[in-house]
């Protein structure tokens, strides 16, 4: 918590329309006007005075949803399982409840907290930054709206679809600036690298369904993972190969 603090700042008083959000994000409608007002200003702080912003998707992954949100609900176990893959260099450390420190090894790191969450809507809030070749250092604040759906394929078989509308506003005015004259070309960069941490268990996925001996493997050497969630996450992927004799179509979610 202490590392939340120092990377947000103290508590601040924003302007009333700062505090307002929209419901609907890239065609999409999260119940926002729920949230108590820390954290729509919290979410209206990035997404009201955003540098760049991008949708990713909708794009589906070969595997349940029950699956899906089991791996993003345990980023360690995630990063853990991309890195034995040869998926990603990623690196998690959990820092509170639903508050993790994300170092994707290739220069960007962050403070991913998650905001709301629901059967299909989830809101996280992002504080970190990125180190490289054009710019030396560049701090920045992002939030996700993020769409979960549970779709089944031509074929019958259960998959999950996402989508992930991206706010990103960067500390640095001169170079938001800059990043904004350049837009799109710099801007969708922005989005791609905040949103690999999501899309990354879009591959995960792919490699599951492929090779899902060589995972259940990996899984199991997963020592530092506590016994109960490894023996969960081989029964996920157990279930994915069994047929699925009566498809069912996917659940309607709100637009």
């Amino acid at each position: 918590m202490v590392l939340s603090l120092l990377l947000i700042g103290p508590a601040i008083e924003l302007p009333a329309q700062d505090c307002q959000v929209a419901e609907e994000q890239g065609g999409m409608k999260f119940p926002v006007a729920g949230l108590d007002a820390g954290t729509r200003c919290l979410i209206g702080d990035v997404v009201n005075r955003y540098t760049t912003s991008g949708l990713i998707g909708p794009v589906q992954a070969p595997i349940t949803q029950e699956l899906y949100e089991y791996l993003l609900d345990r980023p360690v176990m995630l990063a853990l399982l991309v890195q034995r893959l040869e998926l990603g260099a990623y690196q998690v450390a959990e820092k509170a409840q639903h508050q993790f420190w994300v170092n994707d090894g290739e220069g960007t790191q962050g403070l991913f907290t998650l905001l709301y969450q629901d059967q299909v809507n989830r809101i996280y809030h992002i504080t970190g930054y990125h180190e490289g070749q054009l710019f030396p250092m560049v701090r920045a604040k992002a939030v996700v709206f993020m769409r979960i759906q549970a779709v089944v394929t031509q074929g019958g078989q259960p998959a999950v679809e996402t989508a992930l509308r991206v706010y990103t506003r960067l500390n640095d005015p001169i170079l938001a600036g800059l990043v904004r004259i350049l837009s799109p070309l710099l801007g969708d960069a922005v989005t791609r690298t905040l949103a690999k941490g999501f899309t990354v268990i879009n591959q995960l996925g792919g490699r599951m369904a492929q090779d899902q001996g060589r995972v259940t493997q990996e899984v199991a050497s997963l020592s530092s993972i506590e016994s109960d969630q490894r023996q969960r996450l081989t029964a996920l992927l157990k279930a994915l190969s069994r047929p699925n004799s009566q498809p069912q179509p996917a659940r309607p979610v709100p637009p």
